[in-house]
């Protein structure tokens, strides 16, 4: 008898294809638990190796032994008359059978339970704006720039592994880190912070992650922190087999210098495996470490946790700079924090809550140190960028700093954004939706660029482009509120449709976003419900805006003129002249305060029939801030002009304003002419009523 059939004789192929069979079917078990556990790497690599070690020994057990009525003996014992091995092969080729069955029912199980996720189904339509628009002359961006889908990555969280909970910010802010040095890496696609910071213990599985953020290698990893030491491991999975391309432990002394080297290392590794080698620029890039002390670092990372919130208010702001002038205590010379810092003092004087002379000292002494310190870094550049957009209002100027670190951290979505945000400022509108796009392909959750990207387009006036982008966010993300204000000013301004605009609004909780602000007292102002304005702005939040240097003008101003419309006299001339006084008396140091201030102060002489002061004030307002100067604000200056030019009798130059401004991005709308009692003092014009004459007023049934 051959060496063969003496094998299948004793069953050994048989036991060695059921092992394999085995050994396979655990492995997958082991790789699904392991996953949702977040287990080490080396516990599913221990497991592979006793599997492997298993198989000879199992082999040449079966060789060795045989199966007997009597039990287990060794086969040279065995009388070969009366050998049951043909019945305990039988038995062998069912278990096979079996064993078979459910693996192959385990594969059309993985292959096609797993029902594709909406989300990432639709993100390429989420990201795309609708062609249809009513902005003439100017055409619709073509396709989005995309990164090829075999250089894309995403840096799932970090396990914070420490016993201390408090530990967290250390181990996001490493990861934070991690995803700006990736971002630094020409032709590689990072999904950004906002979008992989929602799968924070989830229960999914690395493909059906993959599949939602479309990338093709997963990095996951955890952080644990005990005295002097550090322990940082991380895997690099290739999505399409599963498998792991990379995976180290870094076990060393808590130094700032091994932090920095450990996550270049990391960064190396991953750039290797998906593109190839590190350029020399990119790889002194990573050597660079932005501070050498440990407590500034630290300091750094909790500012970061802070900033990072997606909530834009000015709570975050505040408590991330208290954090930030801990860094630079500690480390006078970390350009990083001193860049955040000017980000922070400017956010202080854009949102209104402090313009003081000091705080604008703040801001230039950070800009200047993050130059002194660091010049030329990607983040300098930004601050200097965020100081003129934020601080000096020059938005041409700011706008080619933005495009430049923009270009040097191509994955930072972010600075995306902030580019976008100078480009509709200059009138670039179809440029920024483009690079708004961007962003979000970067960062398919981020919520705020959706926002950016609705904002944008109501202010050129592209309602039906709009539309469909704000009744599909409204369904997806029906906890995400702004989306319902940016639908109501759409029902208000493409359609007239204040009763539904006005009961959508009872869905959003009142804030003190300039959005909702806006919204909600234009559509009561429009709806002529002027006790229902009175009433929303004698409450908070919105009662607290008095404080805030962009509105304490404009509220006395706007409750003067509700009081007028309704007839209230006394109470009309009382705000009217609080109006004045807090506008002439108020000195704001920013240039967004400087020309909502004046705005205000505008309509209030004009309201109290004082129309050579009003239209003196008007015109400072828009020598501020011109229409080439800014597209938004410079545009509302415009419209404040035309309205005062025609109060005070110049009919004529009026109406040219106002049909101009109909055909400009940011500027009027028709409804807006048609509803507002702002515009009362034009009803009797019938060339005022044709330019004020909605297209659909009609199909809106008035």
């Amino acid at each position: 008898m051959s060496f063969f059939e003496e094998l299948k004789r004793r069953n050994v192929i048989r036991v060695g294809i059921a092992y394999v069979v085995v050994a396979w079917l655990i492995m997958q078990f082991a790789d699904v638990v392991l996953g949702n556990i977040a287990a080490p790497p080396w516990v599913f690599q221990v497991i592979m190796l006793v599997l492997a070690i298993g198989l000879p020994l199992v082999l040449v057990f079966a060789w060795a032994f045989e199966m007997t009525p009597e039990g287990l003996k060794k086969e040279k014992d065995v009388d070969r008359s009366q050998s049951i091995a043909p019945q305990t092969g039988k038995n062998l080729n069912n278990t096979i059978l079996v064993l078979l069955a459910l693996a192959v029912a385990y594969l059309l199980f993985d292959k096609f339970s797993a029902p594709e996720n909406p989300a990432s189904a639709s993100l390429s339509q989420e990201s795309t704006v609708p062609e249809s628009g009513i902005n003439p002359g100017k055409s619709d961006p073509g396709p989005v720039p995309r990164a090829n889908a075999d250089n894309s990555i995403a840096v799932l969280p970090f396990a914070n592994r420490s016993r201390d909970e408090d530990d967290a910010f250390f181990s996001d802010g490493i990861h934070d880190d991690l995803l700006t040095q990736l971002a630094k890496i020409k032709d590689l696609k990072v999904i950004s912070r906002t979008s992989v910071m929602r799968y924070r213990g989830t229960q999914m599985t690395i493909p059906e992650i993959a599949a939602e953020l479309g990338v093709s290698r997963i990095l996951e990893g955890g952080i644990q922190r005990a005295g002097n030491r550090i322990r940082i491991n991380a895997q690099l999975i290739d999505v399409s087999t599963d498998e792991h391309i990379w995976a180290e432990t870094f076990d060393r002394e808590m130094t700032v210098e091994n932090i920095f080297d450990i996550q270049s290392e990391i960064t190396r590794h991953i750039v290797t495996a998906i593109r190839g080698e590190l350029t020399d620029e990119e790889t002194a890039s990573l050597a660079q470490r932005p501070t050498e002390n440990l407590d500034a670092y630290e300091a750094y990372l909790k500012a970061r946790v802070f900033l990072n919130d997606p909530l834009y208010s000015q709570e975050k702001f505040i408590n991330a700079e208290e954090w930030l002038e801990k860094a630079v205590a500690y480390d006078p010379g970390f350009a990083q924090a001193w860049s955040s810092l000017v980000g922070t003092h400017g956010q202080a004087i854009w949102l209104g809550y402090d313009d003081s002379p000091e705080r604008l000292q703040a801001a230039l002494d950070a800009l200047n140190n993050a130059e002194k310190f660091g010049p030329g870094l990607p983040e300098t550049i930004a601050a200097k960028a965020e100081y003129l957009y934020r601080i000096k209002g020059d938005f041409h100027a700011a706008e080619p700093l933005f495009a430049q670190a923009s270009e040097a951290n191509p994955g930072d979505s972010d600075l995306l954004i902030g580019l976008a945000t100078t480009e509709r400022r200059i009138g670039q509108f179809e440029q920024a939706i483009t690079h708004i796009q961007m962003a979000i392909d970067l960062d398919p959750a981020n919520l705020d660029a959706r926002s950016v990207l609705l904002d944008t387009l109501l202010n050129m006036g592209a309602y039906k482009r709009a539309e469909p982008l704000t009744d599909l966010w409204i369904e997806r993300y029906p906890e995400t509120q702004i989306f319902k204000t940016y639908k109501a000013r759409i029902l208000t301004f493409a359609y007239g449709r204040l009763n539904e605009a006005k009961a959508l609004m009872t869905e959003v909780d009142p804030n003190l976003g300039y959005q909702y602000f806006a919204t909600i007292t234009d559509i009561f102002l429009f709806d002529r419900d002027y006790q229902g304005l009175i009433e929303i702005l004698g409450r908070p939040p919105l009662s607290q805006l008095t404080d805030n240097g962009i509105y304490r003008t404009m509220i006395p101003g706007l409750l003067g003129r509700a009081y007028r419309y309704m007839g209230d006299t006394a109470n009309a001339e009382k705000y009217t002249r609080q109006a004045i006084e807090i506008g002439t008396a108020y000195r704001p140091n920013s240039i967004i305060s400087a020309s909502f201030n004046l705005q205000a102060l505008a309509l209030a002489y004009a309201n109290n029939k004082q129309f050579d002061k009003a239209l003196a004030t008007a015109n400072h307002s828009l020598e501020l801030q011109t229409e080439s100067d800014d597209s938004l604000t410079g545009t509302w200056n415009s419209i404040n002009r035309a309205m005062i030019l025609g109060m005070g009798g110049q009919l004529d130059e009026s109406l040219a304003e106002i049909e101009r401004l109909l055909n400009t991005p940011a500027g009027l709308s028709r409804w807006e002419l048609y509803l507002s009692p702002d515009w009362d003092f034009f009803r009797d014009d019938e060339r005022f009523n044709a330019l004020a004459r909605p297209e659909n007023l009609e199909e809106a049934g008035q």
